[in-house]
């Protein structure tokens, strides 16, 4: 173009090109922090629509989304983690998000937990985790005791930002019964042992329950309230069981 065109049409296209430089030399704009700049492959995880068509898994997925350790968290209600027993099974939901807030499509995402005793920060608190595929993760422990436990969960590497999480674990109510199989064994075969709140009496004379007798709950369980937990609260009051008792 130079070696053919006219002075005039040189000097506007080096007018154009002067700019174009100049465009170039500007620094680059910063991406907007709710775009993310990756694309991932997932070899582990399964290609939803494949197996409906074919009914073969197929494994492998791209996706730009990437969790964010601040749109991520805990789902639960309104006082629900003020509210743990101890010796009771403790079950949570970890929903991770991307930069939009949106709920992760998929699964194979790192997470981490540190569970600890608010008084007791040297020694850590088991916790398994199961992932979902669907960007929900099920937390699950058992609290060992009554106290203030601090939970991190960490996504990827990263804490969460509404980490440390406060659950707080209270006392079951205790019972004031027996944990037996029934009324006949606990009592060593006296007709003239306690009732018990399952409601089923074992025929001939017998106060309370007998396994394998009707009404019997078929497991073990508790005289005072019939719960069938072991570490469970008792729902009758110390009043009314020492009437049962008496």
């Amino acid at each position: 173009l130079l070696a053919e065109g006219s002075d005039v049409e040189n000097l506007l296209f080096v007018s154009v090109l002067l700019k174009r430089f100049e465009e170039c030399l500007k620094p680059t704009r910063t991406l907007d922090s709710t775009v993310t700049d990756t694309v991932q492959f997932l070899a582990d995880e399964e290609a939803p629509t494949v197996r409906v068509q074919t009914g073969v898994p197929l494994f492998g997925i791209v996706t730009t989304q990437k969790a964010d350790p601040r749109q991520s968290g805990i789902e639960h209600s309104a006082g629900e983690l003020a509210t743990l027993k101890a010796h009771k099974r403790v079950q949570l939901t970890l929903v991770v998000r991307d930069y939009e807030g949106r709920r992760l499509g998929h699964g194979g995402i790192t997470v981490q937990t540190d569970l600890r005793f608010r008084d007791d920060e040297d020694h850590t608190v088991a916790m398994s985790i199961v992932d979902n595929r669907d960007g929900s993760y099920g937390l699950t422990f058992v609290p060992p005791r009554p106290g203030v436990m601090h939970l991190t969960l960490f996504v990827d590497g990263k804490i969460l930002e509404e980490c440390p999480v406060v659950l707080r674990i209270h006392k079951l109510r205790p019972h004031y019964g027996v944990y037996h199989c029934c009324s006949f064994c606990s009592s060593g075969g006296s007709k003239g042992g306690g009732t018990c709140a399952c409601g089923s009496i074992m025929p001939g004379g017998y106060r309370g329950c007998g396994h394998g007798h009707e009404g019997h709950p078929g497991q073990r369980h508790w005289s005072c309230c019939g719960s069938l937990q072991e570490y469970s609260d008792c729902t009758v009051t110390v009043g009314k069981e020492q009437q049962r008792k008496a």
